[in-house]
């Protein structure tokens, strides 16, 4: 598919959106997608690159489980259908 047919299709799928909310929705998404310039770390200071990756690598507090003990437990969870 060209660039141009993208385009029309995105035009028509939104033209077919009516609901206000979901409109502002992918406005907000869009501009900031078309303000953004570059990787948006790129304007982090060295320390506030650091304190970022270390809080993306921080364990989630709170009750968590391994994603072997969600599958066993969704494997579980399907056999009681």
């Amino acid at each position: 598919m060209s660039i141009q047919q993208m385009q029309q299709q995105l035009i028509e799928q939104i033209s077919t959106i009516n609901d206000k909310n979901n409109l502002m929705m992918i406005d907000e998404e869009l501009s900031y997608y078309l303000k953004s310039k570059g990787d948006l770390t790129d304007s982090l200071t060295r320390t506030e690159y650091k304190e970022l990756i270390e809080l993306a690598n921080e364990p989630v507090e709170g009750n968590t489980i391994s994603i072997n003990e969600f599958k066993a437990q969704m494997e579980q969870w399907r056999t009681k259908l």
